[in-house]
């Protein structure tokens, strides 16, 4: 985790020390979800190994993937830390994932008491909300053959750590319109 804040903000090493103390082990099971549709999100992880996805579930059962967590990412369900609402998403391990665990309220202390906490908060918001403009405008500008080349591009072999139907949910298309994409040779 210490790799990962220095590249996003220079920290005096008592501010980086205050920061992953916070933050506890936790290991999910494959399948398990770190929260559903409905919970109150109070925590925020960083991925120590493993793999989670972001998803909706429709009314009518159906998954829609929105993010994938790599090792080294973090993570939190936004809208449900800051608003104080219930989460809108489920955010689930793909795989047996190793996370680092850390109380919100918690956190939202340690910036009162360190200023580059501050700044490390906002930068990791920034990157967050640089991925979700990047998405959206690939959902909206890139037909589904550059929407699959700009995947493998941000995700690098991912593609042969989980089933196709993630990747076509991801991508907007159906799996037999990935599988078209994939036949044609685009790697």
């Amino acid at each position: 985790m210490t790799k990962i804040i220095k590249k996003v903000c220079s920290l005096d090493e008592k501010s980086i020390s205050a920061f992953t103390s916070l933050f506890n082990p936790k290991v999910l099971d494959k399948g398990e979800n770190f929260i559903s549709e409905g919970d109150n999100g109070d925590s925020i992880a960083f991925v120590q190994s493993g793999l989670l996805r972001s998803y909706y579930i429709s009314p009518k059962g159906e998954e829609y993937n929105k993010h994938f967590f790599l090792e080294g990412s973090f993570l939190a369900p936004l809208t449900s830390l800051i608003l104080k609402q219930v989460s809108p998403v489920y955010i689930g391990a793909l795989e047996k994932t190793h996370i680092l665990i850390a109380n919100y309220a918690d956190l939202e202390k340690a910036y009162d008491s360190h200023l580059e906490l501050n700044i490390l908060g906002r930068k990791l918001i920034e990157f967050a909300w640089i991925g979700k403009e990047r998405r959206e405008t690939q959902l909206i500008m890139l037909d589904a053959t550059e929407r699959y080349k700009a995947f493998k591009e941000e995700f690098p072999g991912l593609d042969q750590r989980i089933p196709q139907y993630h990747i076509a949910s991801y991508l907007g298309i159906t799996p037999v319109q990935l599988s078209r994409i994939r036949s044609n040779r685009i790697n």
